[in-house]
């Protein structure tokens, strides 16, 4: 993905060659590399909420093998 700053520009750049009577194509590819901009962040949101939820499972499987141990106490963990 490229840095947003010059991802901008090009967008910028392309909404100023716009105009109102005849060339749609610009703001078609604007919207067009909005939407795909848009998929790629939810995809690594989605990468980011699948690695916390393994992080959880990991502490919560750790906290319990320490409590079998006795390392720690359950009565002062919440």
């Amino acid at each position: 993905m490229e840095p947003h700053s010059i991802w901008q520009d090009d967008i910028k750049r392309r909404n100023s060659a716009y105009d109102d009577n005849d060339n749609w194509y610009p703001f078609v590819r604007n919207v067009e590399e909005v939407c795909n901009r848009i998929s790629e962040l939810h995809s690594h949101i989605d990468d980011l909420e699948n690695q916390i939820g393994e992080v959880r499972g990991m502490i919560k499987n750790l906290r319990k093998i320490l409590i079998k141990l006795e390392v720690i106490d359950d009565r002062f963990i919440l």
